[in-house]
């Protein structure tokens, strides 16, 4: 599709692939911006079930306004494809950072209170993501974050509020998502719930803290095993440089339980905020922020 028009969009280049979608680099034709541009991958596009999720994930994340959500400009369709044009988000994935290198504690901090905060104004407007992981993480050059991918997305009661049009998964017996980062719930296929999306931003934590997944298990079965019926190692013998802080915080978001966990992004935002970072850290970040590009 490179050099191809669509809409008021020339592609420029693909960045990436992935089971919900294909996403390439455009070009506004009429403003002057960058944009991404996502199709449903062509073995999709005649699946009614993948076709309602992408509609449904631009209609979920036009009810987002926040500094770290990626935001949606247009939905449009080319050929009979249905596609989603949205913000560029320069940068790499959480996922590609903790390849390339260990993250130090204020880093580590930053980003999941950036993470935490984009929770917190999706949780607020009834929305829970419910595929939060390192891939759907993107960090900028400056270090600020965007949480994309609202593909599995749902709504969810609010208190108060009217439980029409919740939606469940389409897939009977089959929930949909990454197993290594799903809470026990959400494997179960219980009722919606953002503390779910918490639990997965504790199996972040716990990732970037350790280089190590909490769960991950020899086979699918195995992993899906541990979320439900094992505790993992404490994140402190696998790191000592930690503090037992971080490894509270953690550990609490990964109880097996929701009602064990934090109870709302805000909560959790307060529990990061409270972890110090030594001040030889923080030296040694600034230091990295001023030495001059190779």
């Amino acid at each position: 599709m490179l050099g191809l028009t669509v809409s008021h969009y020339r592609i420029t280049g693909k960045l990436g692939t992935g089971g919900m979608g294909v996403v390439y680099d455009a070009e506004d034709l009429k403003l002057p911006r960058k944009v991404a541009l996502k199709f449903l991958p062509d073995g999709l596009a005649d699946d009614q079930d993948a076709v309602r999720r992408f509609a449904r994930e631009a209609s979920t994340i036009a009810l987002l306004s926040h500094p770290n959500i990626c935001t949606i400009y247009d939905v449009d369709t080319h050929e009979g494809r249905q596609f989603i044009a949205m913000e560029r988000v320069p940068g790499v994935t959480l996922k590609t950072i903790m390849a390339r290198e260990d993250l130090d504690l204020s880093r580590l901090l930053d980003i999941g209170r950036q993470i935490t905060a984009a929770l917190g104004a999706a949780h607020a407007t009834g929305v829970v993501h419910r595929d939060i992981k390192p891939g759907n993480v993107m960090v900028g050059d400056d270090g600020h974050v965007k949480v994309l991918d609202f593909g599995l997305a749902r709504q969810f009661r609010m208190p108060g509020g009217d439980p029409a049009g919740l939606e469940g998964s389409t897939i009977p017996g089959r929930p949909l998502g990454t197993a290594n980062y799903m809470a026990p719930e959400r494997i179960l296929q219980m009722p919606l719930d953002p503390r779910s999306d918490l639990f997965s931003l504790g199996v972040i934590l716990y990732e970037m803290a350790t280089g190590r997944l909490p769960f991950a298990g020899a086979s699918p079965s195995d992993t899906v095993t541990n979320v439900l019926d094992r505790d993992p190692e404490a994140l402190t013998t696998l790191a000592p440089d930690r503090p037992a802080a971080l490894e509270h915080v953690v550990m609490r978001l990964l109880a097996k339980r929701a009602a064990d966990r934090y109870q709302s992004a805000e909560h959790l935002a307060d529990a990061l905020g409270r972890i110090q970072v030594p001040p030889s850290t923080l030296a040694t970040r600034l230091l990295r922020r001023l030495r001059p590009a190779r």
